[in-house]
């Protein structure tokens, strides 16, 4: 009979998404997840008490596009942290490091030394880049989640590394596309991840299993199909085949469509698989998605909008809420029209925040809100905002369903 354990979950700079990202897949296993299992220490940690061993739980991150770092509980805060050092490791060299995640300021190069003087054996302290952490990239390169050994500080104990993003693969996905696209493509690797994650967890999986091959999840279903109307430079179908579904993309843009293609080649010889892929040219607004005959989700980023480094002013405003509006509640009613509603399972869609020149937000989303509503879709969460505080048109996460 399987334990609960504990894990500690470092979440990435978007800790919003990344958090529900995170609870979703995670409730979409036998994971022994309730409503009881998270406990939120910081906006960017979480602790989760799960039912299930730690090798499973370290392979999500391979899965999970927001989520930095998970530690496995190991220790209460006030243990030894020599004796953690040289617990089933006496007589080796140790690379060793300590991350600091509480809320309290800890010199954690002075304490990782003080522990290196209690031990008998050669250990190498590795300085934290990251106001006393270890910053991904050291974790992922001194390879501090296998024999190297990295313990966490949290508020409730000591956890030691088992899982780190692999970065050199995520700046594959960023920057080894043969096709690029600032117009049509800047939808950021890790952001389109999250929201195929967001949109395939709505589908469910019970039976807690994860692939053997580059560990991405296994649906409930032999294959899902993830539809992307607006696939520009098709970041959003390499994600999707990174955890296993079989994808169509389209886009009213030849060039688009012809990007989306060389890249989709380029993701499948990089890693291929048995998973079928279509990508072709057509206009979402009047396309028949009644010919998908399969359960599927759709995930999109539509056209957002002019490039813009000034904030909208007021007399842009109307114009941008005709031109933008539209292109949304079109699309929206046509795939209403046209879909086969107990097949598609959720969306999760890109809608533009542009900030105003009086301080204010225009939300596109809130100005469709009531319009798809009346369509019959319904949020199955609050929006969640993606963007730096610089940037002047944000992005909003949407999660639906149509009944």
């Amino acid at each position: 009979m399987e334990q609960y354990n504990n894990f500690y979950f470092v979440l990435g700079r978007e800790n919003k998404i990344s958090q529900k990202e995170l609870e979703n897949v995670l409730a979409s296993f036998d994971f022994g997840l309730n409503k009881d299992s998270v406990s939120i220490l910081s906006d960017h940690v979480l602790e989760i008490k799960l039912k299930v061993p730690k090798e499973k739980v370290a392979d999500l991150i391979n899965v999970l596009g927001g989520t930095v770092k998970i530690f496995e509980k190991v220790a209460p805060r006030d243990s030894n942290i020599a004796s953690l050092l040289v617990a089933g490791n006496a007589g080796r060299k140790l690379l060793f490091g300590i991350s600091n995640y509480s809320l309290e300021k800890i010199d954690t190069f002075k304490m990782a030394l003080a522990a290196k003087k209690q031990v008998r054996q050669p250990v190498r302290v590795i300085d934290g880049k990251e106001d006393g952490k270890l910053s991904s990239a050291q974790s992922f390169q001194y390879k501090m989640d296998g024999d190297n050994i990295e313990l966490g500080i949290f508020k409730t104990g000591i956890g030691r590394l088992i899982a780190v993003q692999n970065i050199d693969l995520w700046t594959e996905h960023d920057y080894g596309k043969p096709k690029s696209d600032a117009r049509s493509g800047m939808l950021p690797p890790k952001l389109a991840r999250m929201m195929v994650n967001l949109a395939v967890s709505q589908v469910g999986n019970k039976k807690g299993e994860i692939r053997k091959e580059n560990s991405p999840l296994k649906s409930h279903l032999s294959s899902l199909l993830l539809v992307d109307p607006f696939c520009g430079s098709g970041n959003i179908l390499i994600e999707a085949l990174s955890v296993g579904c079989d994808i169509i993309g389209s886009d009213i843009s030849e060039k688009a469509v012809a990007d989306s293609g060389s890249n989709v080649d380029w993701f499948v010889k990089f890693k291929p698989s048995n998973l079928k892929a279509n990508v072709f040219q057509a206009d979402a607004l009047c396309y028949d998605f009644g010919q998908i005959n399969v359960d599927f989700v759709i995930v999109a980023e539509p056209y957002l909008g002019e490039p813009r480094n000034s904030k909208l002013r007021i007399e842009e405003e109307k114009e941008v809420k005709k031109d933008i509006k539209g292109l949304y509640t079109d699309f929206f009613q046509n795939l209403k029209l046209t879909t086969k509603s107990s097949n598609l399972k959720a969306i999760c869609i890109v809608f533009p925040l542009f900030e105003l020149a009086n301080g204010k937000q225009l939300s596109i989303f809130n100005e469709c809100v009531d319009f798809i509503s009346e369509l019959g879709y319904t949020t199955i969460c609050s929006p969640l905002v993606y963007g730096r505080d610089y940037q002047v048109v944000k992005r909003e996460i949407v999660l639906l369903q149509l009944t």
